[in-house]
Formats: C-alpha cells, sequence, structure tokens
C-alpha cells in the first residue's frame, strides 16, 4: 500500500516512494514494473561460475580455493545483475517514472501531457526497435539487458531527470510550447509478459480522460517484430503514425 492505494506489479521499493514523494505533481503511484534478472540468467551466470572457477580450482586439488573463488563469482554476479536489472517504470496518477534506479543512477519523468497515449505498442524483440525506427527518430531508453526481449514501447517528450531542480530548470510540468514538439520512441524492456504494464498504463490514462479504453485488447499479444526499416509501418504502425503526428 502506498497512501491510500493498493499498487500493482512489483514491490515499491525506498527509492521509488522517495523520488515520487519528490515530484508530488505526479499524483499517487499506481503500478510499478521491474526488470530483474530472469531464472535463466541466474542459471547461466552460476554455470559460467562453476565452469570459469570452481572445477578448475578442483581439478587442481584445492577445495578451500575452489570454494572461495566460487562465493566471490556469486558476490559479484548477484551486484552486477541486480544493477543492470534496476530497470523499472512506475506508473503514477499522471505520469511515470522510467529507467535505472540503481546506485546513482535515477529515472526520468515523462508526463503524460507530454504522451501520446495512442502509440503504445508491445513488441518482441525490443531492441530490434533501435534499427526499424532509426530513420524517424532517436530512441532513448535504459541500459538493455540479454533478458529484456518482450518490450513496450510508446512516443513521448524527453522527460527531465527525475529530480526536483532538473524537473523545474526544463518546465516539465509548465505548459508545453506548442513551436516544440520534440518526441521521441521510449521502451521497456523486460522477460515477463507485458499485459500487466499495457494494463497500468490504460487504467491511468483513461482515469486522466484520455479516450484508450479497451487499448490492452489492441496492443496485446504483443508482435515479432524484424527489425527492418521498411516494415515499421506495417508492424509498429502505432509508434510511426505517433511521430507522424510529432513531426
Amino acid at each position: 500500500m502506498v497512501g491510500s492505494r493498493s499498487v500493482t506489479g512489483d514491490g515499491v521499493t525506498r527509492k521509488v516512494r522517495r523520488i515520487a514523494a519528490e515530484l508530488p505533481e505526479l499524483g499517487e503511484i499506481r503500478h510499478v514494473e521491474a526488470n530483474p534478472p530472469s531464472p535463466k540468467a541466474w542459471w547461466v551466470t552460476i554455470a559460467a561460475g562453476l565452469v570459469f572457477t570452481v572445477l578448475p580450482a578442483l581439478g587442481n586439488g584445492d577445495v578451500v580455493d575452489s570454494l572461495v573463488q566460487g562465493v566471490a563469482m556469486v558476490l559479484l554476479a548477484w551486484l552486477i545483475l541486480g544493477y543492470l536489472g534496476a530497470e523499472k517504470v512506475v506508473v503514477l496518477d499522471r505520469g511515470l517514472l522510467i529507467g535505472s534506479f540503481a546506485l546513482f543512477l535515477r529515472p526520468r519523468v515523462v508526463p503524460f501531457d507530454r504522451f501520446d497515449a495512442g502509440s503504445i505498442t508491445a513488441v518482441r524483440p525490443g531492441w530490434k526497435l533501435a534499427g526499424m525506427l532509426g530513420g524517424h527518430t532517436p530512441l532513448t531508453t535504459g541500459r538493455t539487458t540479454v533478458w529484456a526481449w518482450n518490450g513496450v514501447a510508446f512516443v513521448a517528450a524527453l522527460g527531465a531527470t527525475a529530480r526536483r531542480r532538473d524537473a523545474d530548470a526544463s518546465g516539465i510540468f509548465r505548459a508545453e510550447d506548442p513551436e516544440r514538439r520534440d518526441r521521441l520512441v521510449w521502451w521497456f524492456g523486460t522477460w515477463r509478459q507485458p499485459d500487466r504494464l499495457v494494463g497500468a498504463l490504460e487504467s491511468a490514462l483513461v482515469d486522466l480522460g484520455h479516450p484508450v479504453a479497451g487499448l490492452s485488447q489492441r496492443v496485446l499479444p504483443m508482435v515479432r517484430i524484424s527489425g527492418v526499416p521498411a516494415d515499421a509501418a506495417t508492424q509498429v504502425p502505432r509508434l510511426v503514425a505517433a511521430l507522424e503526428r510529432a513531426a
């Protein structure tokens, strides 16, 4: 529970709660979508650790050395995977926090009034969007991870870093300048199915009065994309149309 509302999705960490509290214009937290390492990523890491540390040490007959190296590898993998898997999308009443919540890093702010609600698209593999839409616009995202094949993408303005001073300096919460409509494609990757994130976006946007009721049925199931620019108009038409509207 955050405030009086039950939050869906993943757990609300202390950092998520603190950043959201610094930006009260966005309202309360509704949903948290995290990108933790998948079970397969953990098993591959453990197997690699055994192959490259424990087994060679055992071959030399040094059991103590093998145990020490094994523990060190597990701790290092835990730190690296945890850092890479700190990407989140936090859906609030009036916007998003999207990006890394890792130590020393901050996500970006994307208010829904700088957001093209009709552009939401679910694709696999999400990382191919960069090549597919490169001719239309730069694509902004957090760090990509090898386990994040499923993606939820949308078109929105480039938001400020989620700090009070950055949001104020960029005017992110002020009335938008109609002469400046720079839009980028954002995407969030995860190994999970995108259904709950799409549903949370639809719910928040409908509550704000956007005519997107039934969005989940139009967006899901996710589309498999080729990554070829020539296929963009047919495979991700919602993104292409949103970019053309912003041109």
